[in-house]
């Protein structure tokens, strides 16, 4: 276990991150995560790590971290539907939002469904997780990756992706941004846990660069294209498809 990264004495949370394991290289901070919800870990459990070996992106992708990186998960009891879980996705980029609202010069934004940009290049990624039986999640496991710097990226991802210090051009502090993001994700999963999430649907509005544009999505039923809206209330991107149409997109990825 790493030190490195104990936060006990500056973090401003409740519960969440009040039990948090610290390592300096892991092979899945998500991975270890489960294990200690299999082992009765509380809500609101992290696991920190600065490197990871198999980091997960979706689609059973790997995610391509630099030399300079966060990663950490987090374990939420849910215990509500999963079609409500589903929504955990846009929550978690909102209370991640607002902890990175601590670094104006950052100007980031939300990409569908899981990304986070600044200077029109993706610092950050999250990946969430379920424990579904009988269309109910029990848990669910979101893991969140973010690049400090894009020092050690490969070479065919440097004119797409970018470090917070590249856009920042000063030191970011990690236990520090831990501390805010934690603290940011703990209001934002609260509204969640308690039903309110019309506040947090229209932060993510406001934050999404996707939103107002005409995009084509790749759906597993096929493509669609159409403007942007928003997010249904049930936490689902709406889609403008025109003529009076409409439609609700649970998952799949932004082609244009």
């Amino acid at each position: 276990m790493d030190e490195k990264y104990e936060i006990g004495a500056e973090l401003k949370t409740v519960w969440l991150g009040r039990r948090a394991e610290y390592f300096s290289i892991v092979s899945s901070t998500a991975d270890l995560c489960y294990e200690l919800a299999e082992k009765g870990a509380p809500s609101g459990t992290v696991v920190i790590a600065e490197r990871q070996t198999e980091g997960k992106g979706r689609n059973g992708s790997r995610w391509q971290e630099s030399v300079n990186a966060l990663h950490f998960a987090v374990l939420l009891r849910t215990d509500c539907p999963a079609k409500k879980a589903l929504s955990l996705a846009p929550v978690t980029l909102v209370g991640l939002s607002r902890g990175l609202l601590y670094y104006p010069g950052l100007a980031f934004s939300i990409d569908w469904p899981n990304d986070l940009f600044a200077d029109e290049r993706k610092f950050g990624a999250i990946l969430t997780e379920m424990n579904v039986e009988n269309d109910f999640a029990h848990d669910a496991v979101i893991s969140v990756n973010l690049n400090i710097s894009s020092a050690g990226l490969p070479g065919d991802l440097q004119a797409f992706s970018c470090g917070m210090e590249d856009v920042l051009g000063c030191a970011v502090d990690k236990k520090e941004l831990l501390c805010r993001l934690l603290l940011g994700l703990e209001s934002a999963y609260d509204q969640f846990l308690n039903g309110q999430t019309a506040q947090l649907f229209e932060e993510w509005r406001d934050r999404a660069r996707c939103v107002g544009k005409t995009v084509t999505i790749a759906t597993s039923d096929g493509q669609l294209q159409g403007e942007v809206i928003g997010l249904s209330d049930d936490g689902f991107l709406l889609l403008d498809l025109g003529r009076g149409k409409a439609a609700k997109i649970i998952s799949g990825k932004i082609l244009s």
